[in-house]
């Protein structure tokens, strides 16, 4: 299968630190993105590769779709720790547009003595179906 793009989830990327009050319950980085694919494009169809580019040693890293996918016509497929693939699993036509918050959450039980230690980046892509099959 085809993959349409790749992104590092830590390029180009908006930070909110931890230690700010307001950013406790918000993803560590957000990153914005665009895209367009065909109408009526096969199934399933590998469109979109999210990839870490720095990950700590220990850390598990787990990949979803936060939000956006109320029709379930995307899915998350896990590829290894450091990256995934979104995958369109039915065929849509447009002109549409979604808005996906994907999201990459981060597991590490080396750096906390009570538990494991949790963050998350997260990754906004709009994508644009086009109206035709070309």
């Amino acid at each position: 299968m085809h993959s349409e793009s790749t992104l590092s989830l830590f390029s180009s990327r908006c930070v909110c630190p931890v230690t700010k009050p307001g950013c406790r319950d918000l993803p560590f980085s957000i990153v914005h993105r665009y895209m367009s694919i065909t109408s009526e494009r096969s199934v399933p169809s590998d469109i979109f590769q999210i990839q870490a580019t720095s990950v700590s040693p220990g850390a598990y890293n787990t990949f979803r779709i936060r939000s956006g996918d109320d029709n379930g016509d995307f899915y998350i497929r896990q590829i290894n720790n450091i990256s995934a693939m979104l995958v369109l699993a039915r065929a849509v036509s447009g002109p549409r547009e979604y808005t996906l918050d994907l999201e990459m959450v981060s597991v590490n039980p080396l750096l906390s003595y009570q538990g494991s230690y949790q963050s998350s980046s997260a990754l906004r892509l709009s994508i644009y179906i086009g109206p035709y099959t070309f």
